[in-house]
């Protein structure tokens, strides 16, 4: 203090203020980030950092769930000419715009409109997800006229996959119909995709060759969601062979009378192993049975295999709950239900459950009765 009362006046005074710089954005608030984060995503940031090295904020809004699209720098005047009112939009606004249209109009718009708009084909985000059925399917009747799906034929589907870039893929829906999409261009298109995230496979050229290649696409061990259609051609065992690839898996549907509980305990345990011991990490599971075989030892043994489990969907329910309709003590059907145990097994906790969807409680001759229902619901 006396050393700064000793000095000059001339040198105790306040130096001039500089301009302060605009105020800098906020930083975002890493916790909300990592909860978009999936489990497999910070697994793989916390390996990565394990030897040393601090994590940037950078790499966690890379993992974020859904991948958003990379930011780029507005530009002013007109990009376009002779297309009316959108000549005087940035091609960010106009990207936004073609952003909100289903997949079929977004193609058609990038290819059929103007030169002028062909430039949305280089927009990488516009061309993540992708729909596609063959040019006959007749499966998925509930979906005719949907907009968000692209029926091609074989050859369709390879130019459209060369066109929209396969390698920037990160969901696919592929149904190939009866006949329409043949198997080696379901396997053709699954090595061409290394990046996908999500797979939807149905139709009946789902077969073992195509669930053999999938199991060795470069995609399968990081691969986060997975449903498999009840009109595809392989076996249980097929599909289980298929699944054992797949240890980052976190949604699983699997088809009706292709699941067992010796085969959920063979997959779990495939799991643990390639995780070296982790649990595994599904957190929402689809059991569609087959009609006359419900297995209660399904719901039983699910919340041990999977503990990580938050969303549980049992399709079929009134099979094995079920009470024929007709109530006639000469009916065989009645006393062959009056016959069976009605003491069910104990089901496993889920802890961290939050979801539970139970669907189709009737058949052409059956029905789930309350007394049945309510005793599952209080089991799970």
């Amino acid at each position: 203090q006396s050393h700064i009362s000793m000095a000059p006046k001339r040198q105790r005074q306040a130096a001039p203020k500089k301009a302060s710089p605009a105020q800098a954005a906020p930083a975002p608030d890493i916790r909300e980030l990592l909860k978009r984060c999936s489990r497999s995503s910070l697994e793989s940031l916390l390996v990565s950092k394990f030897d040393g090295g601090f994590l940037s904020v950078e790499e966690v809004e890379a993992q974020l769930v859904p991948t958003a699209p990379p930011s780029r720098a507005m530009l002013s005047g007109t990009e376009r000419v002779g297309t009316g009112a959108f000549d005087e939009l940035d091609c960010d606004v106009f990207t936004a715009i073609v952003t909100e249209l289903d997949l079929r109009d977004r193609l058609q718009v990038a290819t059929c409109v103007c030169k002028g708009w062909r430039f949305l084909k280089d927009v990488s985000h516009l061309w993540t997800s992708m729909r596609v059925a063959g040019s006959s399917s007749e499966s998925s009747w509930r979906d005719r006229g949907s907009h968000d799906r692209v029926t091609v034929s074989n050859s369709g589907l390879t130019r459209l996959l060369d066109w929209v870039g396969a390698a920037s893929l990160t969901e696919l829906r592929l149904h190939t119909g009866d006949a329409a999409l043949q198997p080696w261009t379901v396997t053709s298109t699954l090595s061409a995709v290394p990046a996908i995230k999500v797979l939807h496979l149905g139709g009946k050229k789902v077969n073992a060759a195509v669930m053999e290649a999938t199991a060795k696409a470069a995609f399968a061990p990081t691969l986060r969601e997975i449903h498999i259609g009840e009109d595809v051609a392989g076996s249980e065992a097929r599909i289980l062979s298929m699944l054992q690839e797949m240890p980052a898996l976190e949604s699983l549907s699997v088809p009706r009378g292709r699941v067992s509980a010796p085969m959920l305990r063979t997959l779990a345990a495939a799991w643990r192993t390639k995780r070296n011991g982790g649990p595994p990490l599904l957190s929402k599971l689809t059991l569609a049975t087959s009609w006359g075989q419900f297995e209660w030892e399904l719901v039983c043994c699910v919340g041990s295999l999977f503990p990580e489990l938050e969303e549980l969907t049992v399709d079929s329910l009134s099979v094995g709950l079920d009470v024929p309709l007709s109530s006639n003590e000469d009916n065989a059907a009645w006393r062959d239900y009056q016959a069976q145990p009605k003491v069910r097994g104990a089901v496993d906790a889920m802890p961290r459950l939050v979801r539970l969807r139970l669907q189709r409680f009737c058949g052409y001759d059956f029905y789930a009765c309350s007394s049945e229902v309510a005793a599952f619901l209080r089991a799970v």
